[in-house]
């Protein structure tokens, strides 16, 4: 628009000077002289014709002028739109990763922001479950516009799901006063198409240096507060905590465990040990529960809990899980055919549709009959995801293969979840075993779980049985089942045949009472 203003100017001044010359020239009078002798048009219509061409051709060009100074704000305004769809998400009208990629470090820098926050909706499955998608959505709106009124001067963004970034400037640097701020906020109800919904918030922060900032620190201070959220989940919902160094130091433990476990699980040196389980009635073995273990190339162990949560996290607990079974399948194949083989399941293993076809996948590719696996389920693992639970449950049961609940009295499920879903045995978690002969609320809570198991129909089996006192005592309760060191360590596929052989020289003739045969008839 400027170019076509500068060349009207132009073609006027040019006009302005030819006019000028036809006047300083006396070319006026000689045109005039020139038409006459010759005929020609007479002169007064030439001057007209350029007279309405010239007068034509201004109107023309300021009509283009107009139009396209009209163009010029269009497309000006089609820019600012696609630039705020590229930089904003659309449901909560908030800017998006691809804002704090490309700009955020400017805005940090114009704001004089302080303070990174991350924070991440609890349990948000579960609000999606109450309210629907839809309602879901909503409640991300307005978690957003929450963010956006309690924390005017704060530039918050949606990294994506339910997880929300905030920069701010912290009065007085007081961060930590600033996040509890923010958790309190969270906890406000909301109100959802009538719904009162009340949700939580757990959140990571960061400080942000303005002295040395930049794309790469920026990124680094957000890796920091990433770091700390996730940390403050693992602390339970609604919590905030601090970034710290050793978190840092920890996730490249963690990343150096996982390159480890891939090679690992590749070349096949996750092993399976295993554990006996013990009829209490008798003192007889029922079978075995199959433990992972993984020794590293210098001889060191790593702990079960570590290297099975990384599996977790990294994505690798599938293919983990199906190797295991598949050697601990292939070594029950050996035991006698009525010893049990037990194999626990893993959380994140429940949300996958597919997981009991795996299952049942692997007997048959094995040969082992589905009725010698007892699938271990933990309680928190169905409390999370109830559907998914109920529905591989079933698929296995319906197959032969026997279901137990594992860590009972550790996962705050209901009665009713209990009586509903098809068990055949439940664990009572070692923690309640631990010290229920000096304990008298836990002597209560194990005496319960032995009892309810007894009106359900469900054999119970007791983890962590270290002494022979607490043996008997379980077996004077009616506990159907026992494993601990009391019976015998987790131990590698090649010692179980020369256990079981000195188990069977060792066993006194059996005679059990009516109470045992009573358990027997329970037993799974």
């Amino acid at each position: 628009m400027n170019r076509a203003l500068r060349e009207g100017v132009i073609f006027l001044l040019v006009g302005a000077a030819a006019y000028a010359l036809l006047v300083t020239l006396d070319l006026y009078d000689a045109l005039l002289a020139v038409v006459s002798r010759y005929g020609l048009v007479p002169f007064e219509h030439i001057v007209a014709a350029l007279f309405v061409l010239g007068a034509s051709g201004f109107v023309y060009g300021t009509r283009r002028i107009v139009d396209l100074r009209h163009e010029v704000k269009r497309r000006a305004a089609a820019e600012m739109a696609a630039d705020f769809l590229a930089y904003h998400d659309m449901l909560t009208r908030l800017p998006n990763r691809h804002f704090v990629e490309q700009r955020l470090p400017e805005a940090v820098r114009k704001g004089g922001f302080n303070a990174i926050f991350m924070l991440d909706i609890d349990n948000f499955k579960q609000v999606n479950d109450l309210v629907g998608h839809h309602g879901g959505d909503a409640v991300l709106a307005s978690f957003a516009d929450r963010l956006r009124t309690s924390l005017p001067s704060a530039l918050a963004a949606r990294m994506g799901g339910d997880e929300f970034l905030v920069v701010a400037a912290a009065p007085g640097g007081e961060i930590a006063a600033m996040a509890e701020h923010m958790s309190d906020m969270a906890r406000l109800p909301l109100n959802i198409e009538g719904t009162s919904i009340q949700i939580s918030a757990c959140i990571g922060f960061a400080p942000l240096d303005q002295t040395s900032l930049h794309q790469g620190s920026l990124d680094q201070a957000i890796f920091a507060a990433d770091l700390a959220m996730h940390e403050a989940k693992r602390h339970g919902v609604g919590r905030f905590h601090p970034f710290h160094p050793r978190l840092g130091a920890e996730l490249n433990n963690r990343l150096a465990i996982e390159r480890q476990l891939r090679v690992a699980i590749a070349d096949d040196l996750v092993e399976a040990h295993f554990q006996p389980l013990v009829r209490l009635a008798d003192g007889r073995i029922y079978g075995f529960e199959a433990l992972a273990r993984w020794q590293l190339d210098d001889g060191t162990r790593v702990p079960p809990d570590r290297f099975i949560r990384v599996a977790e996290q990294a994505g690798l607990i599938t293919d983990l899980s199906n190797r295991l079974l598949r050697k601990a399948c292939a070594q029950a194949l050996r035991w006698p055919d009525d010893l049990m083989l037990a194999f626990n399941v893993s959380p994140p293993q429940l949300s996958d549709g597919l997981l009991a076809a795996r299952i049942l996948a692997i007997l048959r590719e094995v040969g082992v009959p589905p009725h010698r696996l007892s699938v271990e389920i933990t309680e928190s693992a169905i409390i999370a995801d109830l559907d998914s639970a109920i529905r591989t449950i079933r698929q296995l049961r319906q197959a032969g293969v026997r279901v137990a609940l594992d860590d009972f009295g550790t996962g705050y499920s209901s009665l009713s979840q209990l009586a509903n879903l098809p068990f055949d045995k439940m664990k009572i978690d070692r923690q309640f075993v631990a010290n229920f002969l000096e304990n008298d609320k836990q002597a209560k809570i194990v005496n319960a779980i032995i009892g309810l198991g007894q009106g359900l129909g469900i054999a119970t089996l007791a983890e962590g049985i270290e002494s022979e006192a607490q043996f008997e005592a379980l077996r004077a309760l009616g506990c159907d089942l026992g494993q601990g060191f009391l019976f015998g360590e987790a131990m590698p596929a090649e010692q179980v045949p020369g256990f079981l052989a000195q188990r069977v020289a060792a066993a006194p003739p059996a005679t059990p009472s009516v109470r045992a045969r009573a358990a027997a008839n329970r037993m799974p």
